[in-house]
């Protein structure tokens, strides 16, 4: 579990001890929802929204908390997402995916959301992380990755190269692995728009395969350590 959600999860036992004036009965978990929950009231039968009622989340990694069939529910706060976000990426640092926000019932891509932060140099808006199309710029980099690895067999044999395929064959050349994440960052946004104006089942094979190596290690080298294998594994469906 990711450090500051064990964390969070403490604080919402110690929100619900304070409330109780005794231990809390059982530890929170991480909800499908994104939410932090716990089944204090189900455990000890009593009245979860009146004991909702009287948590206090000063200082806490939350903003509401509400209880539904037994369990008390704390909406993590934006606060938390900007921690998060600002711990050193890595490995084990992050999950695949980020808990959902609670006013987006969609869930948010951890690369994504690292992306854009990188891109912008500030958190992005949660509404812009969401989204599932070129105008994330961070989906559109790791989708056009996906594309390139599904397309990965196709034949390498090329004899002429088009003046498109010289254009996107120079871009890739530029590539600059010491350059800084947010440069590029927006390096791999302007290759992806490239690699689509050709067109992915366009490129030749070699090509495709330079593109996707390239894409593999710029998104290595703004994230830090990031696996896109892991993201979207090989063959995964569109």
């Amino acid at each position: 579990m990711h450090p500051l959600l064990l964390c969070a999860c403490t604080q919402a036992d110690n929100c619900i001890t304070a409330a109780l004036g005794r231990p809390c009965p059982a530890p929170s978990r991480l909800s499908s929802r994104g939410t932090v929950a716990n089944p204090a009231p189900r455990a000890l039968h009593l009245d979860g929204a009146a004991l909702a009622g009287q948590l206090s989340l000063s200082g806490s990694w939350f903003d509401s908390v509400w209880e539904e069939g037994g369990f008390l529910n704390f909406t993590l706060s934006r606060q938390w997402y900007q921690a998060a976000v600002e711990q050193p990426p890595g490995p084990e640092a992050f999950p695949d995916r980020f808990p959902v926000f609670s006013h987006d019932p969609v869930n948010i891509s951890a690369f994504d959301w690292l992306f854009l932060w990188a891109l912008r140099g500030r958190a992005p808006a949660p509404d812009l992380a969401a989204r599932q199309d070129a105008a994330n710029a961070g989906w559109l980099v790791r989708y056009t990755f996906r594309r390139l690895d599904m397309l990965e067999q196709r034949a390498s044999h090329c004899l002429r190269w088009t003046p498109s395929e010289r254009s996107l064959m120079e871009t890739l050349a530029q590539f600059d692995p010491s350059a800084p994440p947010r440069r590029q960052a927006d390096y791999l946004v302007g290759l992806s728009k490239r690699i689509w104006d050709i067109g992915p089942r366009r490129l030749p094979g070699l090509l495709s395969r330079h593109a996707r190596g390239v894409l593999a290690a710029g998104c290595a080298c703004v994230m830090g350590s990031a696996d896109l294998q892991k993201i979207h594994p090989h063959g995964a469906k569109l």
